[in-house]
């Protein structure tokens, strides 16, 4: 929002003003600190046509057509430096440079203070995929009103952008919007009230059944004696379709770790959240369900093999203590990688084994990225400016 000048007879008030002022001021210098640096590193199109070359480091394109590119190893150095995840910071970067170049009249507000450095960013997400043309035609219409349009009025002037200066895109889209059709269950939100939310963007006939079968579940529960409220009745009854389908393939499963790191509280390792154990309990009781009780790893301990590759034990292992991309990515699609190459004498165990993502792994092979570990379950990650991180994934009780 602009900084205004207003005076007051709270000096509370007063004070909560100057700080918000003084935090606007400090995110336009950030923004500016961060395309000065994206200034001084540029990448060129001839270092696109290297990316088959692994010693070569890669050029990315984070904003749309037009905007420059920059080197992926020296892009992961500035995110660690704003503090982000590799994901957030290249987000962060991608945005900036869409604003600076392609949004010239949004960044000029946000350079005056008149819109905020986080409201411009939701446009400039929205415009990368746009041509040049397409850009220009959105930062015309919407620079002069951010501050007071809503979001849905940027998506539909986005929406009218591409139909006008990239129709192909536009129709493209519409052909495969049922790709983006997806149902999440967001199990690593989960939490030891025993509950999980669900979202699903589904094809209208598909929606329309489900509503019906969920309204009949909810009201054959309610027939049956069911005292819970209307939604409650349609969670169930969503648990219900699940279970049915479920028991086409032996039932529901559960797999448990017994790492008894309280008495009240268990642990879910494909999420890493908590659950009380009363909650494992009504889920092993529930009818149909398979239940596979794994043998106690002991994360103390270093299983070897003498081959290259580890075994499915070892990379169970490492799993369990790494949980995802050791730099704090939160990958989890991931390789385990020898810390200490295998090539020049490091072992395939548990103890020189890390679990690292593609580009990740790319860094610290082909650039000047660097990590070690002192002790299994910490890593310590040096980046090519000399910053250091450290991660501790060691389990806690």
């Amino acid at each position: 929002m602009p900084i205004r000048t207003r005076t007051s007879s709270d000096p509370l008030l007063a004070a909560v003003r100057a700080h918000r002022d003084s935090e606007a001021r400090e995110q336009v210098a950030v923004l500016t600190a961060v395309l000065d640096w994206a200034a001084a590193h540029p990448a060129s199109e001839s270092d696109v046509l290297e990316l088959l070359d692994p010693t070569e480091e890669p050029a990315l394109h984070l904003a749309g057509p037009g905007a420059p590119m920059v080197g992926e190893y020296a892009a992961l150095d500035l995110a660690h430096s704003l503090g982000m995840t590799t994901d957030a910071g290249l987000a962060y970067l991608g945005k900036a440079l869409e604003l600076r170049h392609r949004l010239p009249r949004l960044y000029a507000r946000v350079a005056r203070l008149e819109v905020p450095v986080w409201k411009a960013f939701r446009v400039a997400d929205q415009t990368k995929a746009l041509p040049m043309d397409g850009a220009l035609f959105v930062d015309a219409k919407i620079a002069p009103f951010l501050h007071t349009c809503s979001f849905a009025q940027v998506d539909r002037t986005v929406d009218a952008a591409r139909a006008a200066f990239d129709p192909d895109e536009a129709e493209r889209l519409r052909i495969e919007a049922a790709e983006h059709r997806h149902a999440t269950v967001w199990l690593h939100a989960a939490r030891t009230t025993g509950t999980v939310e669900v979202t699903a963007t589904l094809d209208a006939a598909d929606a329309l059944d489900l509503e019906q079968a969920l309204r009949d579940g909810a009201q054959t529960l309610a027939d049956l004696g069911s005292a819970d409220m209307l939604d409650v009745r349609r969670s169930q009854a969503l648990g219900e379709l699940a279970r049915g389908q479920a028991s086409l393939d032996l039932g529901r499963g559960v797999t448990i770790y017994a790492h008894l790191d309280a008495t009240d509280v268990a642990m879910l390792d494909n999420t890493q959240t908590p659950v009380l154990v009363e909650q494992v309990r009504q889920w092993c009781q529930t009818a149909a369900t398979k239940v596979t009780i794994k043998p106690v790893i002991d994360l103390a301990a270093n299983p070897s093999t003498d081959a290259y590759r580890p075994s499915e034990a070892i990379r169970e292992h490492v799993v369990l203590r790494d949980r995802t991309c050791v730099p704090d990515c939160q990958r989890r699609k991931v390789d385990p990688d020898h810390i200490v190459p295998f090539d020049v004498g490091g072992p395939t165990s548990a103890d020189n084994l890390a679990m690292l993502c593609r580009r990740h792994h790319r860094a610290k092979t082909h650039s000047a990225w660097r990590y070690d570990s002192p002790q299994p379950g910490i890593y310590h990650w040096i980046s090519p400016s000399g910053a250091t991180t450290t991660v501790d994934r060691r389990r806690r009780t």
